[in-house]
């Protein structure tokens, strides 16, 4: 179990920091007169991908910590008086 929610938080971590990336990669090309779409368009898409991705990459950091600490709880239950 351990294994999967460390994998699960490093593949969303990817996918959230691609999301961030495609973000910029997008408002980079409209600044630089290569786009096609409204300037409007591409800052709301911009500032939903790059909110979409920060999302993410929280979400991956929480399950990840989640990891930690029930690594600790259970240390402390199997061991309370810290004799390991």
């Amino acid at each position: 179990m351990k294994l999967q929610n460390r994998n699960r938080a490093l593949l969303l971590a990817i996918a959230g920091g691609y999301v961030i990336y495609l973000a910029y990669e997008m408002m980079r090309d409209e600044l630089a007169g290569k786009s096609s779409m409204a300037m409007w368009v591409c800052i709301l898409f911009v500032i939903l991908l790059g909110g979409g991705g920060l999302a993410t990459l929280f979400l991956a950091w929480k399950i990840y910590r989640k990891k930690d600490t029930e690594e600790t709880e259970q240390t402390q239950k199997e061991d309370p008086e810290g004799l390991k």
